[in-house]
């Protein structure tokens, strides 16, 4: 299923999509774009149009979507890319209330046009562009903002897009349907919704992508002599990472590991020089290098270095 803008779910159950996109908060009714005093409607013809190409058009809750940028917090400093963009209205909310950038993008060329329009209008169509693309070719490495409303299969097929796409931090919400092993940061059951119904937002951060094998050498003049060199081997599950560290033939495992989009912690504990020992590890992933500090504590005292890793070895 390609360049969705909503869809029509199992069971009648109506979903929209929308996606990569920064915040908004509005009352308005089924079809109606409202905004500083601005009406317009979206023609019935136009609206048929979404319904002929499966893909409806259903307007945005405020419920949900002051959830989602809850958990988002969008800046003016974010781009928004709207997937399944309709009449433009989120975008649009994006560049008048933020300041944001962003662009938008559906099948539906009777709704570009809408949305093209209403951007002139409200005076931001310098930052708010919409175009007839597909969401599953366009590039979405420039957004900073994600959020969805898709059919769940749709959301699984977006996953591994997202994930190599996106840059480490990029934020993403999705109304009712999960990523599956991608597990969620935070959730939010919100009541009422949609059709006086329960929904519920999934929020993510996007982690960098760290697994495969790290080298790095540490100095720990107060208690050894010499640098020690450690090999750190990585597995990674979207934010969730495991593995083991070799040190002088001593596989440590990792324990305690964290992702937060470019940022990396985690520790490892084991016997150095008859002392057990633990590193508490933390640093920033820049592509295949880590900068950050190695604290030592247990059977030392705590103590503080500079660590460095490289990556010789990436897995997919």
């Amino acid at each position: 299923m390609t360049g969705i803008t909503q869809v029509f779910a199992p069971l009648g159950a109506r979903v929209r999509l929308f996606a990569l996109v920064v915040g908004m908060s509005f009352v308005a009714a089924p079809g109606v774009f409202a905004q500083d005093g601005v009406t317009d409607k979206v023609a019935p013809e136009i609206e048929n149009r979404s319904d002929a190409l499966d893909v409806p058009f259903v307007p945005s809750t405020t419920a949900v979507l002051d959830a989602m940028f809850e958990f988002t917090k969008p800046t003016r400093g974010d781009y928004v890319i709207d997937l399944g963009s309709g009449d433009g209205r989120i975008v649009i909310y994006a560049a008048k209330q933020f300041g944001a950038r962003g662009h938008g993008m559906d099948l539906n060329e009777g709704l570009v046009a809408v949305a093209n329009n209403r951007a002139k209008r409200a005076g931001v169509g310098d930052r708010a562009r919409f175009y007839v693309r597909d969401l599953f070719k366009e590039d979405v490495s420039g957004a900073s903002l994600v959020t969805m409303y898709l059919l769940p299969e749709v959301v699984l097929q977006l996953r591994p897009k997202l994930f190599r796409e996106l840059k480490p931090g990029t934020r993403i919400a999705s109304h009712d349907y999960h990523m599956g092993n991608w597990r969620f940061d935070a959730a939010k059951v919100v009541d009422g919704a949609t059709r006086g119904e329960e929904s519920i937002v999934y929020y993510w951060k996007v982690p960098a992508r760290v697994a495969g094998t790290w080298k790095w050498t540490v100095s720990y003049p107060a208690y050894f002599e010499g640098a020690r060199e450690y090999t750190g081997l990585v597995r990674q599950q979207y934010q969730d990472i495991e593995g083991r560290v070799e040190h002088d033939l001593q596989p440590m495992r990792i324990h305690d590991a964290k992702m937060d989009g470019a940022k990396i912690a985690f520790s490892i504990t084991g016997e150095m020089d008859e002392r057990i020992v633990r590193h508490d590890y933390a640093g920033t992933v820049d592509g295949n290098r880590i900068t950050g500090t190695v604290t030592m504590s247990g059977g030392v005292q705590p103590s503080s270095f500079p660590w460095q890793a490289r990556r010789t070895q990436a897995d997919n």
